[in-house]
């Protein structure tokens, strides 16, 4: 039996636009695979070199990239208060990720499935025409549409996913997990 490999739109959007958020769906499920029934000394664990980040850590920075991009970039405004709420610690410390040891798988899992559904919701009315309308957010030095936005968001979630499923073997390996 030949299994179909394809990447069918999101219904509801264009299907130029529903393809590629059919790719940041296909990553989540992925990136959510690779965190199932961690244990929260292997989500916390940084290794033994002083520049890792924890996979805790990993999971706040991609929903906190992918809501900075919609809303800072994208939509040129802040975070509405509803999303800010789900961020209580900064994009970074003294160059490298925040660290936020001590929360819960659990609601790592919330905050992505949270920030992911604010920004499919910020699609739907979405045309085309938006899709490769240029933005000039303020005080940035570029341009983008939202097409490459979430080029980037995909690439993004897939680098951080090879880091954490690295980091998960070695931290299972070297705690004994």
């Amino acid at each position: 039996m030949t299994r179909l490999l394809e990447a069918d739109p999101l219904p509801g959007y264009p299907p130029e636009i529903g393809r590629w958020l059919w790719a940041m769906e296909e990553l989540r499920r992925r990136t959510l695979r690779l965190v199932e029934g961690l244990e929260p000394r292997v989500l916390d664990w940084q290794g033994p070199e002083d520049d890792e980040n924890a996979i805790g850590s990993l999971l706040y920075h991609i929903a906190l990239v992918e809501m900075s991009w919609l809303f800072l970039d994208l939509e040129e405004r802040g975070f509405p208060e509803e999303v800010r709420a789900y961020f209580p610690h900064p994009m970074d410390t003294d160059g490298r990720l925040t660290p936020v040891p001590g929360v819960a798988l659990a609601d790592h899992l919330a905050r992505l499935e949270r920030s992911r559904r604010v920004f499919l919701d910020a699609f739907r009315t979405m045309t085309v025409a938006d899709w490769d309308r240029r933005r000039a957010p303020k005080d940035t030095g570029y341009e983008v549409t939202p097409a490459w936005a979430v080029f980037h968001l995909v690439e993004h979630e897939a680098g951080h996913a090879a880091q954490i499923s690295s980091l998960r073997k070695r931290a299972e390996r070297i705690l004994g997990v």
